[in-house]
């Protein structure tokens, strides 16, 4: 089995641990599967008349309903495929498909990766901090919202669970990404260089 993809699909299926600083002494904190999150979020939704208790909980849980769908339809087409049949639990039936698929995965890989990402951005949406120089790339220093409002072109975007491996910036006008520490801090680098701060005269 290509251990690409099993990585893939339990990034989905599997429970993870967070070890979290309590005062002096560290908690570990179980979560449940990243699929089984996204269907509490809209097991939320119908109880709560969509509201789910929160001021953004209807926009969180329209979200997660409609993903929720997508995948659960992508799954079903693929145990369909290669001759498993769906439960309609997609943790079961993610599983018992990789198991059963034998053609080459790289495709299917780069879904599940996108699936997870999607889920980890619903549910706990990513830090971010603008930048106010312009891009490097396209020299744009805003970007236009659908509603006409304007903010920073670039911003650093991150987890705060896993900072240095979420850490990334994109320029909101060209679509040009930086990703990975390094990469951040070249950026940070060549937007002073070009913008230098100005010195006070004494």
């Amino acid at each position: 089995m290509n251990p690409d993809l099993t990585e893939a699909v339990e990034a989905l299926t599997k429970e993870t641990r967070t070890k979290v600083m309590q005062g002096t002494e560290v908690t570990v904190i179980t979560h449940d599967p990243l699929l089984r999150q996204l269907e509490d979020a809209v097991t939320s939704a119908i109880g709560n008349g969509g509201g789910g208790g929160q001021a953004t909980g209807s926009v969180l849980n329209s979200e997660a309903l409609f993903r929720a769908s997508v995948i659960r339809a992508q799954i079903g087409d693929w145990c369909r495929q290669v001759e498993v049949r769906p439960t309609r639990d997609m943790i079961t039936d993610l599983t018992r498909w990789m198991v059963a698929f034998v053609a080459d995965p790289q495709w299917h890989i780069s879904t599940l990766r996108g699936w997870a990402r999607e889920i980890r951005d619903l549910l706990d949406p990513p830090k971010r901090v603008p930048l106010a120089d312009p891009c490097p790339a396209c020299t744009a220093t805003k970007a236009v919202g659908e509603d006409g409002s304007t903010s920073p072109a670039v911003v650093v975007e991150y987890d705060q669970v896993v900072l240095h491996a979420s850490l990334r910036a994109v320029c909101r006008v060209c679509l040009v990404e930086w990703v990975g520490p390094d990469a951040v801090d070249e950026l940070i680098g060549e937007m002073k260089e070009r913008n230098p701060i100005p010195e006070l005269e004494g």
